[in-house]
């Protein structure tokens, strides 16, 4: 009988799980319903000199790697949301809530440095001695779209990790507990997705007022892009190519709102009037979704972004027949009243045992 060929396209998986101990590979906890490949590039490099031939002679070395992959995910669950913001944002959040519904916070110190979260990545598909694991791994940079169609919203995520291990190498050198893949992981077949069209928008003049100002009728859609400078650690200990730590440098979070030409947006004491202005005009706003599906009793899927931002730039566009503002506002820190840059929290039914797990 003619042999399957092996290698499905659609037998491909993304496990994922946060790491306890950096340095440490750990099994995954979870699986998520990502696209995309990792690169592993090795950075094979032939060695400079006088070799006599016109073609290479000598063996390339191995320079240090770069490990990354640039994953979407084309429909964001709100359970989704804790990995891509502890990956981008770090501190070792937990979640709180003893009942199904539980609350994770994310709020980002501006004036100390928080730890630094790092996940182990499995990817491969139905060949088992193909698989990839990385490890040490972190997001540089997260991008959630908010479609105009108010569809699912979207998120594209650039990681970048410390480690790999490969399954089909002779040096493939795993801690016995690990697994490679997880057994027992697939995807939640019944996520509930976030809609721009369960989120409401505030824009308010004061910190005090976060949350107080709903601007109706003007929001199209947008993006909210997290990034921070990284830097990579490597030093002589006999490790080989492993990482040994990241440096997190400056964070940027840019929020792109796209919107109709209504009063709150165009004119005298408006959102344009503020970008317009010969010094920075502060503006507090909140971007909250709420979902019709119910985690338990009352309780819905929710989705809340505070951000103090500054306008920085103004661009026109369309939407049908439509003009479209987009304005775009930059993060800054708030210390009077807020304390904070920037504050986003999730509520859903994820449990701590779905972000990360143990070796054994």
């Amino acid at each position: 009988m003619p042999v399957a060929i092996p290698g499905l396209i659609a037998l491909r998986r993304h496990l994922f799980g946060r790491q306890e101990t950096f340095g440490t590979p750990y099994n995954a906890a979870r699986a998520y319903p990502f696209s995309g490949v990792p690169d592993v590039n090795l950075n094979w490099t032939d060695v400079e000199g006088d070799f006599g031939s016109i073609d290479p002679v000598a063996p390339p070395y191995r320079a240090i790697p770069d490990l990354t992959a640039s994953l979407t995910d084309n429909a964001v669950a709100y359970d989704d949301l804790p990995i891509m913001l502890s990956s981008i944002l770090g501190d070792n959040v937990e979640p709180t809530g003893g009942g199904a519904a539980k609350t994770w916070t994310f709020q980002p110190a501006s004036l100390t440095q928080d730890d630094i979260d790092v996940y182990s990545y499995q990817f491969g598909d139905d060949v088992e001695e193909d698989w990839f694991l990385l490890f040490d791994g972190l997001t540089e940079s997260v991008t959630f779209t908010f479609p105009r169609g108010l569809g699912p919203v979207t998120a594209q995520m650039n990681w970048r990790f410390g480690s790999a291990r490969y399954a089909g190498a002779s040096e493939m050198d795993l801690d016995p507990e690990i697994t490679v893949p997880t057994a027992g992981l697939s995807v939640d077949s019944a996520a509930v997705p976030v809609y721009l069209g369960d989120a409401k928008l505030y824009i308010d003049s004061t910190a005090g007022g976060l949350g107080a100002t709903q601007v109706s009728d003007a929001l199209y859609g947008g993006t909210l892009t997290i990034s921070r400078e990284l830097d990579q650690k490597r030093f002589a200990n006999g490790t080989g190519f492993d990482l040994a730590g990241y440096s997190s440098g400056k964070r940027n979070i840019e929020f792109q709102m796209d919107f109709a030409k209504t009063d709150d947006i165009v004119g005298e004491n408006s959102e344009s009037d503020a970008w317009f202005s010969t010094t920075a005009v502060d503006r507090f706003v909140r971007l909250e979704f709420t979902s019709v599906p119910f985690i338990t009793g009352v309780t819905p899927y929710s989705w809340q972004i505070n951000m103090p931002l500054r306008y920085y730039t103004r661009a026109d566009d369309a939407e049908g027949g439509n003009s479209v503002v987009q304005l775009t506002g930059h993060q800054f820190y708030q210390s009077a009243t807020l304390g904070y840059a920037f504050k986003s929290v999730v509520v859903n039914k994820l449990a701590l045992s779905g972000l990360e797990t143990a070796t054994s």
